[in-house]
């Protein structure tokens, strides 16, 4: 079970300075509805505006390379998000079940939002944006589920791959070890070709950064606490960080 960051290895930084001040309860209880407000509204209350920019396809390629992927390959993306790095998996490997899930309808439902105006920006192919960002979203749209991370909708070892940034850590201690389990039953090799991320911290400082700055983290645990629980629900497979200094 050895520490390697995908997100890193794709050239997309997992040390992030505190961008947003300290949260209210209120931020809090607007961020945890996964809305509009989350997603699309100002950078305070949470992403600022959630739209394709391309930087899950080297997430994608990363990914392929890791854990082998190819063609009959079955990938579960937990927190999907709006699809992105579901869609760009099935366009790199033609023949993959890739399916994602996420527990807010929103996302979902917004789901290759940008996708049009990124293809036509960078040259990718010509025509109407919304025309290609409407077939590209029904092409990903039957294989994302709004889902509960605490029963999954699939069969013990289904999946030859997990992938799961930053969706542990937005469940309570009580239940995010259950999601972990869950997580682990759905994989094949408890798994093994598997990765896990979640917010962490390797000292007080970045620890105090942490609390402050997150809208959505509730298992708030050191690294070395959460390799500790890693090891004890069985899983076998990468893991990775997301810290705030």
């Amino acid at each position: 079970m050895p520490e390697y960051n995908i997100m890193e290895e794709a050239g997309l930084s997992q040390i992030k300075a505190r961008g947003r001040k300290e949260q209210s309860e209120e931020d809090i209880k607007v961020a945890e509805r996964l809305d509009f407000s989350f997603y699309d509204g100002s950078r305070e209350k949470g992403f600022g505006g959630y739209y394709y920019d391309g930087r899950w396809r080297r997430v994608a390629e990363i990914i392929k390379k890791r854990y082998g992927l190819h063609s009959g390959s079955k990938v579960l993306i937990d927190r999907c998000h709006k699809g992105f790095l579901v869609y760009d998996l099935m366009k790199l490997i033609p023949g993959i079940e890739v399916w994602g899930i996420h527990p807010s309808s929103y996302p979902l439902n917004h789901t290759m939002e940008g996708y049009g105006r990124w293809v036509l920006i960078n040259g990718v192919e010509k025509g109407d944006s919304e025309v290609i960002e409407k077939k590209a979203c029904d092409e990903v749209m039957p294989f994302l589920i709004k889902a509960d991370n605490l029963n999954l909708p699939f069969k013990d070892d289904y999946f030859d791959c997990v992938i799961s940034i930053e969706n542990v850590c937005a469940f309570f201690p009580e239940d995010s070890v259950e999601v972990l389990r869950e997580l682990v039953r759905v994989a094949k090799n408890n798994g093994k070709s598997s990765y896990i991320q979640n917010d962490s911290w390797r000292n007080e400082y970045e620890e105090g950064k942490l609390r402050a700055w997150t809208l959505l983290c509730k298992d708030l645990r050191g690294i070395d606490e959460w390799i500790k629980l890693y090891s004890e629900v069985g899983f076998e497979g990468d893991y990775g960080w997301t810290v705030i200094v």
